[in-house]
């Protein structure tokens, strides 16, 4: 499915808050910006490939825009934002119970939700341990955290159940009044800073280069300018000798927040960029899954590879896989990562045999994954992003093949480079047939707990439950484990998108029109099951990394489904992720109303 290139120019916007003669004046709080507002030199990828000029395939439609006004379709209307207060605190100091509030709610929000697909929980219990000696660490983690707050106007969920009182360290006193969003541009410029210093003292360890010291983008630049920042103060090279260097865990950990961080509010150019630069820091074989290091053997210095990944490379590599995959099929483009290199992903943990394919993990007389040998719910999950990325990777190519593999291709070849190798019809099947076989031995390796707990049509008394809910005739699909259900809804969205791009049989031998409809007909129903599933899994209340990680499914979902109150209910799910997490979905709720056709203000468009 070749795509033409779209030509994107990042537009610097201003910051939400605006300075005056007369101080500072609050601008409405924009639940999903039309453009990220990062500068293209404040990135990652710029960091490490400043003379480049690529530009990804990004398409502005799928920017979110300002929503200026109440959906019809929207659970809840947005809200006005509170006044800020008149002054802000001194972008220099960090008060310990400010550094605590943002950790903890890093660990118990953001943190987490980057753990639904690890059991080591790395970035919710590790990151924070970690951050107290990293400051690279600290202030991206805060930034994430910070960012997170403001697109939700300061609302926060008590963990852990109910509660009489509250740590003083988990509450800020009228939160829902404060500029979140100039704390998170503080910590992130602060984060991104350090960055740059620790990358230039490496940069001869690796093809690194030296970029002009920019330390801020367009939006922590107006954020911080209005609390009076030393300009002067913020080019001071800190000291990064104590922490990161461009090999550490801590490093690439940081990146990873930091793309997340972009992606939070459908920043997709940003995000895109950062995603890049990760991808370069992971090419350098210092710093990649299994890095080179330097040892001192016989009284002098010798490089060797490490047995295994550490923890920390590990969750950060299926954070950056995941992202990579999303990247790819949001722009119609190949993923980053090779998805030919077997040896890569089983160093990063699955367990394939000689022919590629998933090993089953419910081979034991209990069913489920036992033994240190045997990969468990987290990995099996993760075998199914390793095959999503094989299957975009397929949709991408369409009716032609890549002269590299993906993994070896910069994203502005994807664009630019002509794809002159026009392969036959049977080519085409028979590569759908091998994609179809390895996600059927996935599915058929699955443990018990990947199989729904409970399956509940809503009965018609349910009054708490919205009209369009009960409309549907949807049931609700519990699973006991939150990343299976999370993972069954990618497992249906996969099912979906190999069926639809389906090559054509081959024309040789002649078929009836009848065999061909009938052939048509139950393609269809397949996806509308599929299509009901994925509806299911999200109506059965899911946690909130859950709901994340239902955006791209529950947008599938609607392409394919055609009846009004289906439709009203993905639109509700849709929104209510952003409205409840500040995840930005708005930009996939404008681009199935255009889709549908649908005009916002009146519903249904009849003409």
């Amino acid at each position: 499915m070749a795509r033409e290139a779209t030509p994107f120019n990042v537009r610097e916007v201003q910051g939400s808050r605006l300075t005056t003669a007369g101080g500072n004046i609050s601008s409405p709080f924009a639940a999903s910006p039309p453009v990220s507002m990062t500068s293209s030199n404040n990135n990652l990828n710029f960091i490490l490939n400043p003379a480049s000029t690529m530009t990804p395939p990004i398409d502005p439609n799928l920017e979110s825009p300002s929503r200026s006004r109440a959906r019809p379709f929207s659970n809840v209307s947005p809200s006005p934002r509170h006044g800020f207060p008149e002054t802000r605190p001194d972008a220099h100091i960090e008060t310990q119970h400010e550094v605590a509030f943002l950790l903890r709610h890093f660990s118990e929000g953001p943190g987490q939700w980057m753990d639904l697909f690890d059991f080591g929980s790395y970035f919710q219990f590790y990151v924070p341990v970690k951050a107290i000696s990293n400051p690279l660490l600290k202030y991206a983690a805060c930034a994430y955290a910070a960012k997170q707050l403001g697109r939700v106007n300061g609302s926060k969920a008590v963990v852990g159940g109910v509660s009489s009182n509250q740590a003083s360290m988990e509450v800020w006193p009228d939160a829902e009044k404060v500029d979140w969003a100039w704390y998170g541009a503080k910590y992130y410029d602060k984060a991104i800073s350090l960055l740059m210093e620790t990358l230039q003292q490496d940069r001869n360890d690796g093809p690194l280069t030296s970029p002009p010291l920019v330390t801020c983008n367009a939006q922590s630049q107006s954020h911080l300018e209005g609390g009076g920042v030393d300009r002067a103060e913020q080019r001071r090279s800190p000291d990064v000798r104590s922490f990161a260097k461009a090999n550490s865990d801590e490093l690439l950990a940081a990146t990873s927040i930091l793309s997340v961080y972009e992606f939070l509010d459908g920043s997709i150019a940003a995000w895109s960029r950062h995603l890049s630069g990760t991808k370069s820091l992971l090419d350098i074989p210092q710093v990649g899954m299994m890095p080179l290091e330097t040892a001192l053997i016989d009284g002098s210095f010798h490089s060797q590879r490490r047995e295994k990944p550490s923890k920390a490379r590990k969750a950060i590599f299926w954070v950056f896989a995941r992202q990579d995959f999303s990247a790819a099929f949001i722009n119609e483009c190949q993923t980053r990562i090779d998805t030919e290199n077997t040896q890569l992903w089983r160093d990063a943990g699955l367990h394939l045999d000689e022919k590629g394919l998933i090993i089953p993990s419910n081979t034991t007389e209990s069913g489920y994954p036992e033994g240190d040998d045997a990969m468990k719910e987290d990995m099996i999950s993760n075998g199914l992003v390793f095959l999503m990325s094989k299957l975009v990777n397929y949709i991408a190519a369409g009716e032609s093949l890549f002269p590299r593999p993906a993994g070896h291709r910069s994203e502005e070849d994807q664009v630019d480079e002509p794809m002159e190798i026009g392969i036959s019809q049977k080519t085409l099947l028979e590569r759908w047939c091998e994609m179809q076989n390895e996600i059927d031995v996935w599915y058929n390796g699955l443990p018990v707990t990947f199989k729904p707990c409970a399956r509940v049509k809503p009965p018609p008394s349910a009054l708490h439950l919205k009209r369009e809910v009960l409309d549907t005739g949807f049931c609700e699909v519990w699973y006991a484990m939150p990343m299976c259900a999370s993972t069954m809804q990618n497992f249906h969205m996969a099912r979906i998108l190999l069926l639809i791009n389906k090559p054509h049989e081959t024309t040789a031998r002649r078929s009836t029109v009848a065999n061909r409809l009938k052939s048509y007909r139950s393609i269809e129903a397949e996806i509308r099951y599929h299509s009901h599933e994925i509806c299911g899994i999200s109506l059965s209340r899911l946690d909130a990394s859950t709901r994340l990680n239902s955006l791209q499914p529950l947008f599938v979902a609607g392409q394919c489904l055609t009846e009004p109150s289906a439709r009203r209910l993905i639109l509700g799910l849709l929104r209510s992720i952003e409205s409840d997490l500040g995840w930005a979905t708005e930009y996939r709720v404008q681009q199935l109303l255009k889709e549908w056709g649908w005009d916002e203000d009146h519903g249904l468009d009849e003409s």
